[in-house]
């Protein structure tokens, strides 16, 4: 028999898959109506004055915390409401990790606006110009979308600039460009101009980390939309959401559920118990971990591959803050990276903590004095350093290939 077609015809827990996707934004976003509605605060001047005034957003928040869910299903509802008013609003959506460089994004954006329009032969310079001339000359209002703002800062932040003074070298002009930047936190503010920045700083909204009530909240939505009645237990959504609130991410708990759902069609069950949600996180955590390393910075990433060699090294369960420096030092002369400061890779400490790739507590006995101890909650840190290296390679090559283009 075709193990294909015997796969497809086995029973099956899954009513719609899809609906547990990363890419699907329900019509419903739990516990994120406050945001919702400030977002619409800032931005209703589109639509009651249509080009009377920029106005620009930063949405912030830890991995899985729903920023992207949040901006596409705003950006979807002001489409709505621009069309009841005849208002010509477009919406672009671009992912800077995907499109790292100004003049990628740039070409993303104008193409969307004249696919013809050729791949190459344009400077930044010039690609703004021709985006500025069409908002003009079709009468076009466009909100862009920003996401993962913060690979653009690492190579370029004039291009920011260029976007928000887009209409500036007009008497009076029309605003057409309303910016919306997505970023895991706000350190990119320190490489901004003070005029930039100054811009930026009126509108600032950021997602906190989901708890295990609201994670409970999400699971039990999307339960709905993707199995059929009664197969995903209650234990079975309360031990994802506790699972899933040591970090708040959301999609952590989706991807756990999804798993679950795989585990129980494997077994021939048609019913997610709380054992394949056990089984579900052991096969979940590496391939989250991975996710989560991709969203990093290059120094972040520096730092995470520190602890893992000490770790790894020294078979310890923990590494202190300065023996992490120390060796952060190494590593940065190891791939010709200028290091950075205390202050900043404390900073960045603290983000991977947030996002629970690290945990961090205060020494006890068996120290001298008071210091920080840094651990890895789950992946073996040898299979995880082999990951960060071979992603900062990746990525020093890819930046090397950029220079020589």
């Amino acid at each position: 028999m075709n193990i294909i077609e015997e796969e497809i015809n086995k029973p099956t827990v899954f009513k719609n898959e899809s609906k547990l996707s990363a890419d699907f934004i329900p019509n419903e976003l739990p516990h994120r109506k406050k945001e919702l509605q400030r977002m619409a605060q800032v931005f209703k001047i589109l639509l009651q004055s249509p080009g009377s005034a920029s106005r620009n957003v930063i949405m912030t928040g830890p991995v899985g915390s729903g920023k992207t869910a949040v901006v596409k299903r705003f950006t979807n509802m002001l489409k709505e409401s621009s069309l009841k008013r005849l208002i010509n609003l477009k919406t672009v959506h671009v992912n800077c990790r995907k499109n790292r460089t100004p003049f990628m994004i740039l070409k993303t954006i104008v193409r969307y606006f004249d696919p013809a329009i050729p791949k190459r032969g344009f400077s930044t310079e010039e690609l703004l110009n021709i985006l500025s001339e069409y908002l003009e000359d079709t009468g076009t209002f466009l909100l862009l979308t920003l996401d993962e703002f913060e690979y653009l800062i690492d190579e370029n932040h004039n291009l920011l600039y260029g976007l928000i003074r887009l209409m500036d070298d007009k008497l009076n002009p029309v605003q057409r460009l309303y910016l919306i930047l997505i970023t895991k936190d706000i350190s990119f503010r320190e490489v901004l101009d003070e005029s930039t920045l100054s811009t930026l700083q009126q509108n600032f909204i950021r997602l906190a980390k989901y708890n295990s009530e609201q994670l409970r909240d999400i699971l039990n939505q999307r339960v709905l939309l993707a199995f059929y009645d009664g197969v995903v237990l209650e234990d079975s959504i309360s031990l994802i959401a506790d699972i899933a609130a040591e970090s708040g991410d959301a999609r952590y708990a989706l991807e756990l559920l999804w798993n679950a759902g795989k585990i129980a069609d494997a077994s021939n069950v048609l019913q997610i118990v709380p054992e394949f949600v056990r089984d579900a996180k052991s096969k979940t955590i590496p391939v989250i971990r991975i996710d989560l390393i991709e969203e990093l910075s290059l120094h972040q990433k520096l730092l995470l591959l520190a602890i893992t060699r000490i770790l790894k090294h020294d078979e310890k369960a923990f590494v202190t803050t300065s023996e992490l420096e120390s060796h952060y030092q190494l590593i940065c002369e190891e791939f010709d990276v200028e290091p950075l400061k205390h202050t900043k890779n404390w900073q960045n400490i603290k983000v991977l903590k947030e996002f629970g790739i690290i945990t961090s507590r205060v020494s006890g006995p068996g120290y001298r004095g008071k210091t920080t101890l840094i651990g890895l909650p789950d992946a073996p840190a040898e299979e995880l350093g082999g990951e960060i290296e071979r992603q900062i390679l990746r990525r020093i090559e890819e930046h090397a290939r950029k220079i020589r283009t």
